[in-house]
């Protein structure tokens, strides 16, 4: 059993690995700046919570020292649309945030820091994205997120904090709400789901490469749980599937026929998605030979467990979208 400590336990993939990890027997606590998360109403008394701030050290050095935790999986950041329109706040949270989180871990001995990344970290283009591939980000979000994986190799190679990352693509589920191009992908499932029309705002031909949040979460404990010795990298990406945005149309109408789908294409995000690198796959070979990484959830398997999502959370998930 482990002792561990989950940043942003409350966000979207947060709480599933919250769950994750309770299931599996760890103790965890949960550090976090909102108070808490109905998703977990059900097992909330089997973890701990600390309300904290990352960019505070003292928030910080305290829930680390205090808990004598083993392993950190630092999930919690600022991202967009506030990271772009507020670079101090996401610099705060993203940079000395994880500058906090990597200092406690060598103050406190922790065994091992689990970091997220994201494939924002990348700029435009058009090819598979190996992990060498050098990173010029063009949003403030990819370059703080450049800047958490540059430290925590700072780390590992000046202090031997065991630092090991994952760049995430999009990341899709029920509940993700974000005002950002690609979260079409979700409200296409979601939104039919619950029995909900929705105008996807991409053109058909719109293809973004994506991971299921669960598989999202589990990839972080087998990364936790990899025999370092096998570790030939510090950050490693990731990829699920990629499904056309008409592909995925079509599936959710196969599996739920009353589906209200239809497409209303924004130019405006088009153009969006052009400028970003999440078009883009990235090469996950070298997870899957590392640490065994194999996603559980490919696009039917997804849509199967939104409507599964969607009618035991109903309450939670029917909630007004953003008219794009």
């Amino acid at each position: 059993m482990a002792n561990c400590l989950v940043t942003g336990g409350f966000g979207f993939v947060g709480r599933h690995l919250v769950r994750m990890l309770v299931e599996q027997g760890d103790k965890v606590t949960v550090f976090d700046i909102v108070p808490g998360s109905k998703f977990l109403d059900d097992i909330k008394d089997r973890f701990s919570f600390r309300l904290g701030d990352l960019g505070n050290w003292v928030h910080v050095a305290e829930t680390v020292r205090d808990n004598q935790i083993d392993i950190i999986y630092h999930l919690a950041a600022a991202v967009p649309p506030l990271s772009e329109t507020s670079p101090a706040t996401a610099f705060y949270s993203n940079v000395m945030g994880t500058f906090n989180i990597l200092e406690a871990a060598r103050l406190f001995d922790v065994k091992r820091v689990i970091f997220t990344s994201t494939q924002s970290s990348y700029s435009e283009g058009d090819m598979l994205i190996p992990d060498d591939f050098p990173q010029r980000p063009n949003t403030f979000y990819g370059i703080t997120k450049v800047c958490g994986e540059r430290l925590g190799e700072g780390y590992w190679m000046k202090h031997k904090v065991d630092f090991r990352g994952v760049r995430y693509p999009i990341v899709n589920g029920p509940g993700r709400m974000l005002e950002v191009p690609g979260q079409y992908v979700v409200w296409a499932q979601q939104m039919p789901a619950l029995g909900r029309p929705f105008k996807v705002f991409v053109e058909p031909d719109t293809e973004v490469p994506t991971l299921y949040v669960k598989d999202a979460a589990k990839a972080l404990i087998d990364l936790a749980e990899a025999d370092g010795s096998r570790l030939t990298l510090r950050v490693y990406s990731l990829l699920g599937y990629s499904i056309t945005a008409q592909g995925l149309v079509e599936l959710v109408k196969k599996h739920i026929p009353k589906a209200d789908l239809s497409f209303r294409v924004n130019e405006a995000i088009m153009e969006q998605l052009r400028k970003l690198s999440i078009g883009r796959c990235m090469d996950s070979s070298a997870a899957k030979r590392d640490w065994g990484f194999k996603p559980a959830f490919g696009p039917e398997e997804a849509l199967q467990d939104y409507i599964k999502q969607c009618t035991e959370y109903r309450n939670l998930l029917d909630y007004p979208i953003p008219d794009w």
